[in-house]
């Protein structure tokens, strides 16, 4: 027995479009399966040590 494709609307692509250029990720491609889901692939910008050793200071 055949699975059905399930309905992805192009509000919910957008959606997670948004959400992964907030969380600073530039989008490079994205997939949609037949399952529904959203495969985003992206690179994100490169960190320097500074920025990396502030998220610990502040829990200090």
């Amino acid at each position: 027995m055949g699975r059905k494709a399930v309905a992805v609307s192009q509000d919910a692509i957008v959606r997670a479009i948004s959400a992964v250029q907030k969380a600073g990720v530039e989008v490079k491609s994205i997939r949609v399966e037949p399952s529904g889901a959203v495969i985003i692939n992206g690179d994100n910008p490169p960190k320097s040590e500074k920025s990396l050793e502030k998220p610990i200071l502040d829990y200090l």
